[in-house]
């Protein structure tokens, strides 16, 4: 399954063919082009055919805290004022959204029980196994069944770029021993593959690899139309990934 680049009203942005072909899910990564902080939540509504206010995010912290919204009761705006880094809901209406800059993506997908989740993995929450938390929570709050859990890894800096220093990647090394080449040696300098990482918890967890989708698309070496912390050495500019159910 691929990753679909779609130009419209001149807007950029981008989205998993898997996920394209499931009515109910609504779903897109914002690129640098046309996108900025005044248009974005507009934006996304419109193409979601969602109001504004049913935008939900959270103060991205590089854990794996993970806040699952599953009444309309729920304050959106207190919600968005939490620490976390993780979001699943199973209402439809609501725009779940996260910001990246070289950080992963990750979409989660339940077709079958309507379930969808976002999170925000930088090397942080992946050490921590944002993802392997992701599915653990919709098993056990929803009754996921592992089989039905499609998974997206969104555009985000890659093995090509994101080079470490020796002291993490041992981290990485010692932690995740059972996963074969995460790190890749070249030059005598350390690159972590974050894409591949999350690919093996998610594999970890019961998930198969033909429903994990992993375009392998690097924003660091795309930079005219990502945003790239790494790249541009710090930047203010963000994409956003963002996924909601509709309703029927």
């Amino acid at each position: 399954m691929e990753t679909i680049e779609i130009a419209k009203d001149r807007l950029l942005y981008y989205q998993f063919e898997g996920l394209r072909e499931i009515d109910h899910i609504e779903h897109l990564f914002t690129s640098r082009i046309g996108w900025n902080d005044r248009n974005t939540t507009g934006q996304i509504a419109r193409l979601f055919n969602m109001p504004e206010t049913s935008r939900v995010g959270l103060k991205q912290v590089h854990g794996t805290n993970i806040v699952v919204i599953d009444s309309y009761g729920d304050d959106l705006g207190r919600i968005s004022n939490l620490e976390g880094d993780g979001l699943i809901t199973n209402l439809p209406n609501i725009i779940l959204s996260t910001g990246h800059a070289d950080c992963v993506p990750i979409y989660f997908v339940d077709p079958g029980k309507r379930i969808v989740g976002i999170a925000h993995g930088g090397w942080r929450g992946t050490y921590g196994n944002i993802t392997g938390k992701m599915i653990g929570r919709m098993v056990d709050h929803y009754g996921s069944d592992i089989e039905d859990i499609i998974i997206g890894i969104g555009p985000s800096i890659g093995p090509c770029c994101y080079e470490v220093g020796m002291d993490l990647g041992n981290e990485f090394k010692d932690k995740f021993t059972e996963f074969p080449d995460i790190l890749v040696d070249r030059d005598d300098r350390v690159f972590l593959d974050l894409w591949k990482v999350n690919y093996l918890q998610a594999k970890e967890k019961g998930i198969g690899g033909e429903n994990i989708i992993v375009p392998r698309i690097c924003t660091s070496c795309n930079m005219d139309k990502f945003h790239s912390y790494r790249g541009e050495n710090g930047t203010d500019g963000r994409m956003i990934a963002a996924i909601g159910l509709r309703d029927g």
